[in-house]
């Protein structure tokens, strides 16, 4: 399992992948990492093209007006 913790907005988010096709979005809430958004994408060979999926994911939601954190 690797993890990325971003800053994007103001927001503190993390973004987790399982190294093959799971994503889960997460938010601080109580001092622990709690699922807000989770998606799936084929075909991922590096972290590098992991980190892509998830800027890409993160890009829109904010294009849609959603913000990174929907809790």
């Amino acid at each position: 399992m690797k993890h990325w913790e971003l800053e994007i907005a103001g927001e503190h988010i993390r973004a987790e992948w399982n190294e093959g096709a799971t994503f889960n979005m997460q938010s601080p809430i109580g001092g622990q990492w709690v699922d807000y958004h989770c998606f799936t994408v084929y075909g991922i060979e590096s972290e590098q093209e992991a980190l892509e999926c998830i800027m890409e994911m993160i890009q829109e939601e904010l294009l849609e007006g959603e913000g990174v954190a929907v809790i």
